[in-house]
C-alpha cells in the first residue's frame, strides 16, 4: 500500500510539477542542462520525504498532531499550550482533515500517514520556490540560474526543512504562495484577495509571519504604490482572521484570541524568554551555517543581503525577507528553526548577489583568487557529503528508530526493557501518543539505569536504550549476555564510538535495540 500511494504521489507531483511550470516550459524544454538540474532536484527532495522520518521540534508533534488527537476524541498527548490557549488551530483542522481522509482510504498506520504527508508537503514547496527561481532567472544569466536551483535544491538542509509539517514551514508555503500570485498574475481585485486571504492564513499559521507581512505591505505602500489594492488585500486578510477565529472557538469551546493569548503569555508573561534568549548577531551566525556550506556561504550571505538592500529592495521579496530576520533578531529567544520559512527563498537572494560576487573575484589577485576557490570546492564537498548523510541518518533518531522496530517486529507482540525511556517519548518524558496508538505491539518495562538489569529474573529478551545511556556500560551488557541487535544509524553509532575513544561529547538520541544470546 505504501509504494503504491508513494508511486502514485510522485507521479502526480511530477505532472503537477509540469503543469505549474507551465509559464516556464518553453525554457524548460530549450534547456537540456536545467531539465536534468531540476529532474535531480526532484530525486533528491523525494528521496530526503521518504528518509526524514520524525520532527524536527516537539511542538511541530505536541501542537499539531496531539492537538488533532484531541480534536477526535482519542488519547493525546498533554501540553500546557492546550490550558493557555495560545496554539492557533488552522494546522491543527488541516491536519485532522488529513488523517480523516487517510483513514477513508485505508492507510491507519501513523508512520506511513506521516510519510504520505511528508512527500505531499515537501514536494509543494519544492515547486513552489523552484516556480520562484524560475520566474525570477529565467531570462538572465543561464550561469546564475543553475547556481540559484542547485543552491535551493542541494543545499545540505533546505529540502529537508521543506519536509517538515511544522507551522514555520505551513507560514511559509501560504505566505510565499501568497506573493507568487501577486508578482505573477494580473492583479484583479478577487486576485488580491485572494492574497490577502492567504497572508492571513499565513499568520495564524504562525504569528511571526507578521513580519514578513508586514515587509510586503511596506513594499505595496513606498514602491509599488498602488493604493487601490490594498482595499481588496485588506478584506481578505479580515475573512482570513474571521474564519481562524471561528476555527479557534469551534476548537477551544470559547471565544479566543489566539494572537493576543500568544503574545500575553509569551511576551508580557516572559514565558518563550524562560526557554533561553540570544545576542541579536546569532541568526546571521546560523544563515551561515545552514544557507549552503561553510566557508563560501559567508560571501554568499553577504553579497545577497548587499544586493538586496542596495540594489534589489523595490523587490517585493527584499523588504519581507529582510524584516523577518530583522524582527526575529530583536525578539530575545531565538531557535533555529524560526528562520526555516525564509529558507528556501534566500538562494533567490543569493542568486541576485551572485553577479557582484563574481565581479568582485575577477578583480582579485591571482593568489587570492586561488585561495577563494579552494574555499568553494571545500564547502561544496562538504555540503554535498553532509546531503548524503542526511538520505541514511534521519534527523529524529527516536522515531526512526520505532519505525525500524515496527518492521523488525512486523506486528507481533513483544516485551522491551528500554533504560530509561521508551523511543516513543520526548526527553521530558512527554509520549508520542499518536504514534504509540501504531504500536500497540510493544510492551515497555522501564529501567532507570542499565544496572537494574542484575535485580531482573529471568533476563528480558530484548533491551533498548541510547548510546549515551549505554556508552559507559556496554561491557557490562556484553557480560550479561547481550549483543547488539539493531541500531537507529549504524553511521552516528560508529560516529559517537569514534568521539567516546578521544574523549569527545557524543551524540545524544542514537538509539540501539540489544538481544539476549541464544
Amino acid at each position: 500500500m505504501l509504494k503504491e500511494s508513494i508511486a502514485l504521489i510522485f507521479t502526480r507531483a511530477a505532472n503537477l510539477t509540469i503543469m505549474l511550470f507551465g509559464e516556464f516550459r518553453e525554457t524548460i524544454r530549450r534547456d537540456k542542462t536545467l531539465r536534468l538540474l531540476l529532474l535531480a532536484s526532484l530525486i533528491v527532495q523525494f528521496i530526503v520525504c521518504l528518509t526524514a522520518i520524525g520532527i524536527y521540534h516537539p511542538d511541530q508533534h505536541f501542537q499539531i498532531i496531539e492537538f488533532s488527537s484531541a480534536q477526535l476524541h482519542k488519547p493525546f498527548g498533554y501540553v500546557w499550550e492546550y490550558d493557555a490557549h495560545i496554539r492557533p488551530t488552522l494546522q491543527v483542522y488541516i491536519f485532522t482533515g488529513y488523517r480523516l481522509l487517510c483513514g477513508w482510504v485505508g492507510i491507519t498506520d501513523p508512520f506511513t500517514q506521516m510519510t504520505l504527508l511528508q512527500v505531499i508537503f515537501g514536494l509543494a514547496l519544492f515547486v513552489l520556490y523552484n516556480a520562484f527561481a524560475l520566474w525570477y532567472f529565467k531570462d538572465g544569466n543561464r550561469r546564475t540560474l543553475y547556481w540559484v536551483v542547485f543552491i535551493l535544491n542541494f543545499s545540505w538542509w533546505i529540502p529537508y526543512t521543506r519536509t517538515l509539517f511544522s507551522s514555520e514551514m505551513l507560514s511559509s508555503l501560504l505566505f510565499f504562495a501568497g506573493v507568487f500570485v501577486y508578482i505573477t498574475k494580473r492583479r484583479g481585485w478577487l486576485l488580491t484577495l485572494l492574497v490577502g486571504f492567504l497572508f492571513a492564513l499565513s499568520f495564524y499559521a504562525r504569528f511571526q509571519t507578521a513580519f514578513a507581512i508586514l515587509g510586503f505591505g511596506c513594499w505595496m505602500i513606498f514602491f509599488e504604490r498602488r493604493y487601490m489594492q490594498l482595499l481588496p488585500l485588506a478584506i481578505g486578510y479580515i475573512l482570513g482572521v474571521a474564519l481562524n477565529t471561528w476555527m479557534d472557538h469551534e476548537f477551544y469551546h470559547q471565544w479566543v484570541i489566539t494572537p493576543y493569548t500568544y503574545y500575553k503569555v509569551n511576551i508580557i508573561e516572559g514565558k518563550a524568554a524562560q526557554f533561553g534568549t540570544a545576542p541579536f548577531v546569532v541568526y546571521f551566525t546560523e544563515l551561515m551555517g545552514i544557507v549552503f556550506a561553510p566557508l563560501i556561504s559567508i560571501l554568499l550571505l553577504w553579497f545577497a543581503f548587499r544586493a538586496a538592500i542596495v540594489r534589489k529592495l523595490s523587490d517585493p521579496l527584499s523588504l519581507p525577507v529582510l524584516l523577518f530576520i530583522l524582527g526575529h533578531c530583536i525578539v530575545g529567544h531565538k531557535e533555529d528553526r524560526f528562520l526555516f520559512p525564509i529558507l528556501s527563498i534566500m538562494p533567490v537572494l543569493v542568486g541576485w548577489g551572485l553577479p557582484d560576487l563574481l565581479r568582485w573575484y575577477e578583480t582579485r589577485r591571482a593568489a587570492f583568487r586561488k585561495w577563494i576557490k579552494g574555499i568553494a570546492v571545500f564547502s561544496l564537498g562538504l555540503n554535498l557529503v553532509v546531503l548524503v548523510l542526511f538520505f541514511f541518518t534521519p534527523y529524529c533518531q527516536a522515531l526512526h528508530f520505532s519505525w525500524q522496530l515496527k518492521k523488525e517486529f512486523k506486528g507481533a507482540p513483544v516485551e522491551i526493557y528500554t533504560v530509561p525511556r521508551s523511543p516513543l517519548e520526548t526527553d521530558g518524558h512527554l509520549p508520542f501518543v499518536f504514534y504509540q496508538e501504531g504500536a500497540r505491539n510493544f510492551t515497555w518495562n522501564k529501567l532507570g539505569v542499565v544496572d537494574s538489569l542484575r535485580y531482573v529474573s529471568p533476563r528480558p529478551e530484548y533491551i533498548t536504550t541510547t548510546y549515551n545511556d549505554i556508552k559507559d556500560r556496554k561491557q557490562f551488557l556484553d557480560s550479561l549476555g547481550y549483543e547488539r541487535k539493531l541500531s537507529s544509524s549504524r553511521i552516528l553509532w560508529g560516529l559517537n564510538t569514534a568521539l567516546q575513544s578521544v574523549g569527545i561529547n557524543t551524540i545524544n538520541d542514537v538509539w540501539v535495540l540489544y538481544q539476549k544470546k541464544q
